[in-house]
Formats: C-alpha cells, structure tokens, sequence
C-alpha cells in the first residue's frame, strides 16, 4: 500500500496576532516551545501510522501558515491553490504553489474574486467529495472544482462561526462513517450528510470545544486532539480503527486541530 503524503509546516512563527475567526484572541499567547513540542508529536504519530511527511519553510510574516490544509487541495498530480478571505493568510497559497510547482504538480486557480480555502473546506472521504461553504468558502467555489478534478462535488453549508470550515465538524472516517458536529450544519445540508453515510458518528460538547472532527485517518488509525470523549473513542473503535490522541491544545487557540495542519496529498 502507498504511503499517504501529508504537508505540514513547522510553528516557528506561530502566534495569535489577530482575530480571524472566534477562537482566535491575541491575548492568549502561544506557548512557543510547548507548540514546537507538540507539533513534533502530531508529525511523529502522522509517520507511525504510516504517514510520509514533507515541510513548507516557515515564514516569519505568515504565523497562521502551519495550518496548511488550508492553502489548497491535492489531488494526484493536480494542486489547487486557495483563495484566502483574510489577506493576512493571502500569501501562504503561494509558498504551497511554489512546493507543488517544484514537484512537478499541475497548479489550478480559480477567479481570485471566489474564496476557497482549500482543504479546510474541500475533504474527500474514498470515493465522494464535500465542500463547505458560508463562512469561508463561496459555493460558487465547487463548479470550478468539479471542472478541475472531474467529481461530483456535495455541497454543504456550514452555519456555526465557531465551526467555519468542513474540517472543524465533519471528519470522514471512510466512504460508509463519518465524525460530525451536527450543530454545525444547516438542516438541508444535515439530511444530505446522512444520506451519503451509513453510520454517523455524533459529537458533543466536550468533543466539539476540542474539535474532534478535525481528525486525520491513516490506514486504520484515526488522528485527532487529545481530550475527546469517551463515547466518541469507543464509537469510533466500534468501526475497527485504532484511535489515537495528540495533545493539541496550543494549535487551538488559533482554531484548529490535527487535520489543520494536515495537507492531505490524495
């Protein structure tokens, strides 16, 4: 079996130094060292798993750049880069082209007036593809990524502001489970989620303030933050997957977890 490649990128600059979405507060400081720490345990589990890592430069002007799921969407030999919302993050799309560009990846774009933020926002489980759109993402967005990869693509819209990508509250587990945080989501679009899977995983409080969903899944090992609840670890090995918790606690404050700092290379 092929290795799965994940895009990471190390916290050297990471910091809260605005406010982009609820979670964020530049007066809660991130633990430099203790961010380092645990991102190398995120990378170390990533590769126990199976995982085959390659890492961005970090720079210093773009400190939300270690969310790298978030820069665009990869597929094969294709690399859709993201249209950012916030121009503090606009550049970190071009440091993501740059290292597809020079692996020899087919870079796409669409319209720069179309926001699309890339994974956090584009998650593909086996064989169906979903985009969520609202908060940070234009559902025009999915017909120019239809074009581009050749997939039906669902739609569905994201209604919670703590919750403003897909990846924050929607965590496939394989074609038939998924993880979710059924708060997050608008009624039309909640229907929709259970008629593409069998079994429906449902959060709750606990697993939501540490965003359970924005998980990774390797093989048979499910990634996700430490400090999950126990009915959501149980439900989950119910399905045959390992589960395994990393402390993520400082890459929250800026809101986002596992998947986050995951680019995901399909």
């Amino acid at each position: 079996m092929a290795k799965k490649k994940i895009l990471m990128c190390p916290p050297d600059y990471f910091e809260i130094k605005y406010s982009i979405n609820p979670w964020m507060n530049p007066a809660n400081k991130v633990d430099k060292a203790e961010a380092i720490k645990q991102y190398n345990a995120l990378k170390e589990e990533f590769q126990k798993a199976g995982g085959e890592i390659a890492e961005l430069q970090p720079s210093r002007d773009l400190p939300d750049m270690i969310y790298t799921s978030n820069a665009g969407y990869a597929e094969e030999d294709v690399f859709i880069r993201a249209n950012f919302k916030a121009y503090q993050r606009q550049h970190e799309s071009d440091k993501a082209e740059k290292y597809f560009k020079e692996n020899k990846y087919q870079v796409f774009g669409i319209p720069e007036n179309i926001i699309f933020e890339g994974e956090g926002d584009l998650i593909r489980s086996k064989s169906k593809y979903f985009l969520g759109w609202g908060p940070r993402t234009d559902l025009i967005a999915k017909d120019y990524i239809e074009d581009i990869i050749g997939k039906e693509i669902s739609a569905l819209e994201l209604v919670d502001p703590y919750f403003y990508h897909l990846d924050t509250c929607f965590g496939p587990l394989n074609d038939n489970v998924v993880v979710l945080n059924e708060n997050a989501f608008s009624e039309e679009s909640l229907v929709k989620i259970y008629e593409k899977f069998r079994t429906v995983i449902a959060t709750n409080e606990q697993d939501n303030s540490v965003l359970a969903s924005n998980l990774v899944v390797i093989g048979n090992n499910v990634i996700l933050s430490k400090g999950i609840s126990n009915d959501l670890r149980g439900e989950i090995r119910k399905h045959k997957f390992n589960v395994i918790e990393t402390d993520m606690s400082e890459f929250l404050k800026g809101g986002g977890s596992v998947k986050c700092l995951a680019l995901e290379i399909y």
